[in-house]
């Protein structure tokens, strides 16, 4: 008797016979049709692989290899990318926008020469403009990254981002007129209204001097204040550029260096044997030689900054963190109570004593925690006041008061983990599990890569594993 076929097996039968019977184009299609199910429904391999399988199936429709690299870089796999795009090159359909995402894939592989081709290709695309930007300033081009920011800015005009970089640019080479630029970026963006006005402080002062060397140097700092070190040593290069005897220039030239790992032997020696007189010098100099592990050195240089300007208080702290580098505690918190004395309304000398005794357990009665209070009176509204208030009182064992001060610190700058921190320290100590779990998860959450986010990290994995 002659078995009958199951219908299943009939099926399958029949889908097998399709697959070899079909022609070509009409697979392509069925390939075409299931990749956009595949990405519907949210299946990138897949969706990757039938797209590319569509391409090849369908040579009439070459944008297919871009849509397949395109996904791929989004599912991020930037090899199978850049072999994607590829193709579409090979068969001339990758449009701008594909250029810009090969640039995009070769960036992320630390190829930035090959990623600079692909974005000249995507232009006159805005974000290729700006990507250029980007890659010309890393390289140190500075009027080749203001010529893109420009280019960018034409075609973006209410970029406030391109505004904002553009005149940070300017204000390292051509001071006179980047302030249009920072003041256009603050009207579309008013977040960035507190940068601005260190930059637009330190403009005005420099367009008031006739010295351009000193306009330079006014606007490296300025610039070295926000983070922004390659521009600084740019400025103070202008800087000695106008006036090679600049000593000033040549030690903040040094400590930009120092900022990026550079080395800055020559840069701070030359700052030494141009102003060996010079309060500036002096403190940078002592800079150097902590960052070198000489302590002793260092307090032998800030005490002639000292000397030669006894009325800042910066040196009577730069003198007490030598001295507290050096393990003197004794002299560093005679430093610390100098600076206090000499500048009594300036909340960096209480915030510098303050976190003095938090480090190093000292006097937390009778002068960690009356200093805190002075500060929070200073500056009430500076999440860092609260922060060490918290701190101080943590270490007194006054419980209820730290943990309201650590969470005003959290609540007026919800972004900084130190405070989250430090209140999951605190509901460790009290035996509040849940709260310190919440409380070390958010530090880490929020700034994983620093020391805070580091430690709540480790805590983390010791108590809650």
């Amino acid at each position: 008797m002659k078995k009958i076929l199951d219908p299943i097996d009939v099926l399958i039968l029949i889908v097998l016979l399709a697959l070899i019977l079909v022609p070509r184009p009409i697979a392509g299609l069925l390939e075409l049709r299931a990749a956009q199910r595949f990405e519907g429904s949210g299946n990138m391999p897949d969706a990757i692989n039938a797209y590319a399988s569509a391409a090849e199936r369908l040579p009439w429709m070459p944008s297919l290899w871009e849509k397949a690299g395109d996904l791929a870089l989004q599912y991020g796999d930037q090899s199978l990318a850049i072999s994607y795009f590829t193709k579409a090159i090979e068969h001339q359909a990758l449009s701008k926008s594909g250029w810009l995402d090969l640039g995009t894939a070769h960036m992320a592989r630390g190829e930035l020469a090959l990623a600079m081709t692909a974005w000249q290709q995507a232009l006159p695309l805005a974000q290729a403009s700006s990507n250029l930007a980007s890659a010309e300033r890393g390289l140190g081009n500075i009027q080749a990254a203001i010529d893109f920011w420009r280019a960018t800015l034409t075609l973006e005009p209410e970029n406030a981002s391109a505004h904002y970089a553009l005149g940070l640019l300017l204000t390292a080479s051509s001071p006179e007129v980047a302030l249009p630029e920072l003041m256009r970026a603050v009207e579309i963006d008013p977040g960035l209204d507190s940068p601005v006005r260190s930059l637009r402080t330190a403009l005005n002062s420099a367009i008031l001097s006739k010295d351009r060397a000193y306009q330079f140097l006014v606007c490296g700092r300025a610039l070295g204040a926000l983070g922004e070190w390659d521009l600084a040593e740019k400025a103070f290069r202008n800087a000695i550029e106008v006036n090679s005897n600049y000593a000033e220039a040549w030690a903040w030239l040094a400590e930009a260096h120092q900022q990026q790992g550079i080395d800055a032997t020559h840069e701070i020696q030359q700052a030494l044997t141009l102003g060996s007189r010079s309060a500036m010098v002096q403190g940078l100099y002592g800079m150097y030689l902590q960052r070198n592990g000489m302590p002793l050195e260092a307090r032998a240089a800030f005490l002639v900054a000292a000397e030669l300007e006894p009325d800042d208080p910066g040196w009577q702290m730069a003198l007490g963190s030598a001295s507290e580098q050096a393990g003197d505690l004794i002299a560093a918190y005679e430093y610390y109570i100098r600076a206090v004395l000499t500048a009594p309304a300036d909340p960096s000398t209480w915030r510098a004593l303050v976190v003095f005794c938090i480090s190093n357990d000292v006097d937390m009665e009778a002068t960690a925690l009356p200093a805190a209070q002075k500060l929070i009176e200073l500056a009430p509204n500076d999440w860092r006041s609260h922060d060490l208030a918290g701190q101080a009182e943590f270490l007194l064992e006054d419980y209820p008061a730290a943990e309201a001060h650590l969470k005003k610190a959290s609540q007026l700058d919800p972004t900084k983990a130190a405070p989250a921190l430090h209140l999951g320290l605190l509901y460790l100590q009290t035996g509040d599990r849940a709260s310190a779990l919440s409380y070390l998860t958010l530090a880490q959450t929020l700034e994983p890569e620093s020391a805070f986010g580091s430690q709540a990290g480790r805590l983390l994995e010791q108590y809650f594993p």
